[in-house]
């Protein structure tokens, strides 16, 4: 953009500040992140924003339930050792295996097993007890949202960018209602 400035300083000085700080931006079109019900849903807006912030990290998307438990390993350290050993036993990658879930609970049993030291008994069915216990408010979206910048460098940013928020909340007062509560907690616990 520089070059097109022209020989207007004052704004060349503001891109190169602009650029000058740590940021990372998520730009998403929320009607097509969506699931296809979740309109209907009072936490709608909500569920997108957590998926699309899951994805952002590089966990799973479509399950919250299955992020979270990749968070936890994560905040672990276990979550690379994790990936190698379910590769080892199932012969694929994480990333297909997570994809069915439901046909893979034995080797992320075996896996979760073998990072975590404990026996394959007491392992099975972790997913289930992620399932079962996942929930997410708007205050905890916003505590993940703010312990990730933590972990950046000083001053980091995170930006969401969302195209056609006002069609898909359009005349639903919860959704515009989710929407700026998102909005509210973000800028108090982000600052």
């Amino acid at each position: 953009f520089l070059p097109k400035c022209g020989e207007d300083a004052m704004l060349q000085a503001e891109m190169r500040r602009a650029v000058s700080i740590p940021s990372k931006s998520i730009l998403f079109n929320i009607d097509q992140k969506a699931d296809t019900i979740s309109k209907t849903e009072t936490d709608a807006v909500l569920s997108v924003f957590v998926k699309v912030f899951n994805e952002m990290r590089g966990y799973y998307g479509k399950q919250g339930y299955v992020a979270q438990f990749e968070r936890d390993l994560d905040e672990r350290g276990w979550l690379e050792s994790f990936k190698q050993a379910y590769r080892e036993i199932a012969g694929r990658s994480w990333e297909a295996g997570r994809e069915q879930i439901i046909l893979e609970k034995n080797n992320i049993a075996r896996a979760y097993a073998r990072v975590s030291g404990s026996s394959p008994e007491t392992s099975q069915g972790i997913l289930d007890h992620y399932r079962a216990d996942y929930k997410v408010s708007i205050e905890d979206f916003a505590e993940m949202v703010n312990a990730y910048i933590q972990k950046q460098e000083a001053g980091f940013r995170l930006n969401f960018f969302v195209d056609e928020m006002g069609q898909y909340v359009a005349d639903n007062v919860r959704l515009m209602t989710n929407l700026q509560t998102i909005a509210e907690s973000l800028a108090t616990r982000c600052k």
